[in-house]
């Protein structure tokens, strides 16, 4: 994996879908097509927490870095669970 900035939510250590995309060296999208397919596999709040609204703002204006799209309706946060989770799903089904 390379360098990721990682970043807080919560006091929980979180990567975006973007980061993790960018350290398995795979496209956004098929972490997301995983996600979908797999989704009963992951616990919310465990392996990633979902940011709408008002929160989701609050987080991308207090982390301008890129972290994730102001246009999602929904950002994605994963956290360290989630992260080894979803490499294993990615690589392994």
């Amino acid at each position: 994996m390379s360098q990721l900035q990682v970043t807080t939510y919560n006091n929980q250590r979180v990567l975006t879908t973007a980061q993790l995309a960018k350290s398995y060296g795979t496209d956004v999208q098929i972490l997301t097509n995983n996600f979908n397919r797999n989704k009963i596999r992951y616990t919310e709040g465990k392996h990633y927490i979902a940011l709408e609204g008002k929160e989701k703002r609050d987080f991308l204006n207090l982390h301008q870095n890129g972290l994730g799209s102001k246009k999602a309706t929904v950002l994605y946060l994963w956290t360290e669970k989630g992260s080894v989770a979803s490499r294993q799903i990615t690589w392994h089904g």
